[in-house]
């Protein structure tokens, strides 16, 4: 991750891909990390999500968006497509991930730290 208060240009492809685990899921996911900001703690990534990647029901206190770079990113709205943009306002219940058929690459932004807290059997909707 970058912290820097320069201009710059990131190369994507020179980039190397994290690879993270979550207990909720057997398959791994991956990230790119671009930039951190010091001031905000606003992110900007760009994650893979390798088909059949699901993330569990879960909420975040910041906000986020994702812009589908490649594949099709499946979430509790629906399918996005590439070149859409979702956003997730902080505190939303939400699963997302990619489809079962194709891996799903988005540019991943937060407007504060990120977090993540899974729900319960009794908070998940529906």
């Amino acid at each position: 991750m970058i912290r820097t208060k320069e201009a710059r240009v990131f190369h994507i492809p020179d980039l190397n891909w994290v690879e993270l685990h979550a207990d909720h899921c057997p398959i791994p996911l991956y990230d790119k990390k671009l930039v951190e900001d010091d001031r905000t703690g606003m992110i900007i990534n760009v994650s893979k999500y390798p088909k059949g990647y699901n993330t569990a029901w879960h909420t975040h206190t910041c906000s986020h968006g994702m812009l589908v770079l490649e594949g099709r990113l499946r979430t509790h709205l629906g399918i996005v497509e590439k070149g859409d943009f979702v956003w997730f306002p902080e505190g939303t219940k939400m699963e997302h991930g990619a489809t079962a058929e194709e891996d799903c690459t988005v540019l991943f932004i937060t407007n504060a730290p990120f977090d993540i807290r899974y729900l319960t059997d009794g908070e998940i909707p529906g």
